[in-house]
């Protein structure tokens, strides 16, 4: 399988939202309420979101397609989605790794988010050895939230 990747620019920012609506939709109700999916995907906070953040996203590719896409903001990975079409083939692993090495370029401790009752993608980071350190409620969504973090592997005394 040959992955690219790419950092976007506007003339990628619909097939962005598509496949971010698309995987939400698909994959985000299994632990989200549906009024609360679908209120999300009706408010335009994500196209805001994502056209805010255009320089901070970069997108996975294969084959000319766009499969994936995350948003790195200073040590964070904030955002990152596989299309829901995708989903169990490894690609998510090689955009974590991908987003990885770009935030240990400029830092020694990295960060990321998850709902607490999204149990595969809190599975899935603690498999990539991501260290679960903290949780809180996030009143914006009214959810529990994991905080995760990795640190560089020279970084022992951090």
């Amino acid at each position: 399988m040959n992955t690219t990747f790419k950092h976007i620019d506007t003339s990628d920012l619909k097939r962005i939202r598509k496949i971010a609506k698309k995987t939400i939709d698909h994959s985000y109700r299994y632990f989200l309420d549906d009024v609360s999916v679908d209120h999300y995907l009706e408010s335009g906070h994500l196209e805001t979101y994502l056209n805010t953040n255009i320089n901070n996203t970069w997108s996975l590719h294969q084959d000319n397609n766009i499969l994936g896409f995350s948003v790195c903001i200073d040590n964070v990975i904030d955002f990152m989605v596989i299309d829901s079409d995708h989903h169990r083939q490894g690609l998510g692993t090689i955009l974590l790794q991908h987003c990885e090495g770009l935030l240990f370029e400029n830092h020694h401790v990295i960060a990321l988010e998850s709902f607490e009752k999204n149990t595969k993608a809190y599975e899935f980071y603690e498999a990539n050895n991501w260290e679960k350190i903290a949780k809180y409620k996030d009143s914006k969504y009214n959810e529990v939230k994991y905080i995760f973090r990795k640190r560089l592997l020279s970084d022992t005394n951090l």
